[in-house]
């Protein structure tokens, strides 16, 4: 990260700093004061740098290169520090335990749709004749599921 980029200070509460995210990772260590983790920022059209407390890393770790985030320091009734982060599109769902993909880039997808379609190919058996309506048909309905599992799409619940 660049050593002259502002610091981001999150001093006030109840206050949104929007962010989005410049790397894939923070930069961590540790010195005299103890743990540091470097995050960088764009924030109000600026790169800057961001020092998160455990708390806050441990929600921003959540999140890669290019997530807009909405960052929230508050306060509880006993006086304790608390950090909401959202995503700016205000959906507040996290990366589950299991291997679902917050997101998809475009090459990404693209290598699912291959992966599913040769699958969805083999599974229905090579014959040398052309096939069927029949047979795109179930090519198509195979190839979906096969997504659907891929890019994590969680209607079709699977047994575990």
């Amino acid at each position: 990260m660049n050593e002259k980029m502002k610091t981001l200070q999150l001093k006030q509460f109840s206050t949104d700093y929007p962010v989005t995210l410049i790397y894939d990772k923070c930069k961590s260590g540790e010195s005299q004061y103890g743990p540091w983790n470097l995050y960088g920022v764009e924030y109000e059209g600026e790169p800057q740098s961001l020092f998160a407390d455990d708390i806050l890393h441990q929600e921003l770790r959540k999140y890669g290169k290019g997530t807009k985030l909405v960052i929230r320091r508050n306060q509880d009734d006993n006086g304790q520090l608390k950090w909401q982060v959202t995503p700016a599109n205000g959906n507040n769902s996290h990366r589950s335990n299991q291997t679902v993909l917050k997101y998809l880039d475009d090459r990404t997808a693209d290598i699912h749709r291959q992966v599913a379609l040769k699958i969805a190919t083999i599974s229905i058996g090579q014959t040398t004749k052309p096939w069927t309506d029949e047979d795109l048909h179930e090519i198509k309905v195979r190839m979906d599921k096969l997504l659907g599992i891929l890019d994590g799409d969680k209607s079709d619940d699977l047994p575990f």
